[in-house]
């Protein structure tokens, strides 16, 4: 292998399918030895599973990096076996309830010691976007609020945790993803605030984090201000000029995967990675196919041997990635004791917010769900529901995400006659379920109305009464949500966005 190749192959992390190192993964490491690779739920088991893959990469690639993208709420790829901390909205709500930022640090170190645990030594969390749209449900409760220097305390708060516990944190997603409703997972979102807008809002977070930082992710968004035709991934004004140039940053810039639809859909996923690496990036992800990794790795070569991407950028690169590698952590034994073990409880339980009328429940109620699978580019296949009576003596309904008419009259028969407890997921989203709960309200007047998920749902209904808040429908959420409606406990959490967050479209 010449030595631009392996300049090349050390600029890139790869994702691939399968729990263990099979004959062909070790085959292809030893040719194509990368900078690292990025861990999915499809190579995910148990802890002890996935600490004997990433034991087996270690023994096939020299010092490489092992990405998890493990923020906490709906994206979170190790469920099985860890601390489950709700989202990163949740953290914020529980923060300012508690009038402290501990919580935050405190998830981070006990997800650090979990990913330790499983092998993992890079975490691409925390978000460091803003909530910025209602309708904007790939960040939605994966940021830490609208306020960008709140943002940046908490951001900074869980950054310095899982730091503290041996896992580089990487901040994402640069220049910002939360002013656009779409998904860069499918589409290339387009942001048209002006220059001034940004700057006062969008970019703070990472203005005041990135300094110091060791790694940030960029985002597959076109930000008009800063350059109108190019994906911020692969324009040099944003990744060198801006992010270098301006904010001081020094660490490794990660793309987001070159795979998703907005860069494999227009550029293409071997042509971007060349470009991302031009405009400033230091390591490209490929994170769903092996042999379009290798064909990167080809292309990032071919491009500094013929002077296309210059020789010296390509060095940068790869001494800055490897100069990461170099400083990450060994694994810690499975059996090690947690640093902050039932964190995610404390958080589930202290961010559940009471936004009027009485948070509380009885026997007699009966809980109407809204939840069907859901598949999401950030967070994949979301099919676990866990249910409130699951923690309390109280009847469950069901009902699907969007219902049609007879299934919502199916539901508001089995009411019975009883006080709903009514579950919503993204109602502001959903016609049919929005249709739905009005249905329920105006049948039920005491009807008390949870917004599981974006806490948009809590304002779109005024004639409710009754309306909390729990900022995501994962396990420790739920517990803290039954603990508050059926034991008496306070819903001491403090709503994290501010009026004009919820009246932006």
């Amino acid at each position: 292998m010449s030595e631009v190749r392996k300049l090349a192959a050390g600029v890139v992390c790869a994702g691939f399918y399968g729990t263990a190192l099979t004959h062909e993964l070790h085959t292809f490491l030893r040719d194509v030895p990368l900078a690292g690779v990025v861990l999915f739920g499809g190579n995910i088991g148990t802890v002890a599973q996935v600490r004997a893959l990433t034991d087996a990469l270690r023994a096939v690639l020299s010092q490489p990096i092992v990405a998890i993208d493990q923020e906490g709420g709906r994206v979170a790829r190790i469920r099985d076996g860890v601390e489950e901390i709700p989202s990163a909205l949740a953290i914020a709500a529980a923060c300012a309830g508690a009038g402290n930022d501990e919580l935050a640090r405190q998830a981070g170190e006990q997800v650090a010691f979990d990913l330790r645990r499983a092998g993992a030594n890079v975490d691409f969390a925390p978000v460091a976007d803003l909530a910025l749209t209602r309708m904007n449900t790939v960040i939605g409760t994966r940021a830490f609020g609208d306020d960008p220097r709140r943002v940046a305390e908490l951001a900074g708060a869980f950054a310095a945790g899982l730091e503290a516990g041996g896992v580089a944190a990487t901040f994402k997603h640069f220049p910002g993803h939360g002013s656009t409703s779409a998904d860069s997972h499918l589409e290339l979102p387009v942001i048209d605030d002006d220059e001034v807008t940004l700057r006062s809002r969008d970019l703070i977070p990472f203005a005041q984090l990135l300094p110091s930082a060791r790694a940030v992710m960029t985002a597959h968004i076109v930000a008009r201000a800063f350059e109108a035709g190019r994906p911020a991934t692969v324009s040099r004004r944003i990744l060198t000029d801006l992010l270098r140039g301006e904010l001081h940053f020094k660490g490794v810039c990660f793309t987001d995967c070159l795979q998703m639809d907005a860069i494999a859909k227009g550029i293409g996923t071997e042509r971007a990675g060349v470009e991302a690496l031009a405009a400033g990036a230091d390591c490209v992800l490929v994170s769903h196919d092996l042999e379009l990794a290798a064909r990167t790795v080809d292309g990032i070569a071919r491009a500094a041997e013929s002077g296309e991407l210059p020789l010296d950028r390509l060095e940068e690169a790869a001494a800055r990635v490897l100069r990461l590698r170099r400083e990450l952590q060994p694994p810690l034994p499975l059996e090690a004791s947690a640093p902050f073990p039932g964190i995610g409880a404390r958080i589930g339980l202290s961010a559940v917010t009471s936004i009027r009328g009485e948070v509380r429940a009885g026997a007699n109620d009966v809980a109407v769900s809204f939840e069907s699978p859901t598949t999401e580019g950030a967070q994949g296949l979301h099919d676990r529901h866990p249910a409130l009576s699951g923690y309390a003596g109280v009847r469950e309904v069901r009902a699907p995400l969007d219902p049609a008419a007879e299934e919502t009259a199916r539901v508001v028969g089995e009411i019975d006659g009883r006080r709903p407890i009514v579950l919503t997921r993204r109602a502001h989203v959903y016609a049919g379920q929005k249709a739905a709960v009005e249905r329920i309200l105006d049948a039920h007047p005491d009807a008390l109305l949870v917004s599981l998920r974006e806490p948009f749902d809590a304002f779109e209904f005024p004639q409710a009464r009754n309306v909390a808040c729990t900022y995501g429908d994962d396990a420790p959420s739920i517990s803290g949500l039954a603990a508050v409606l059926f034991d008496g406990k306070p819903a001491a959490g403090v709503f994290p966005l501010n009026g004009a967050a919820l009246a932006r479209g």
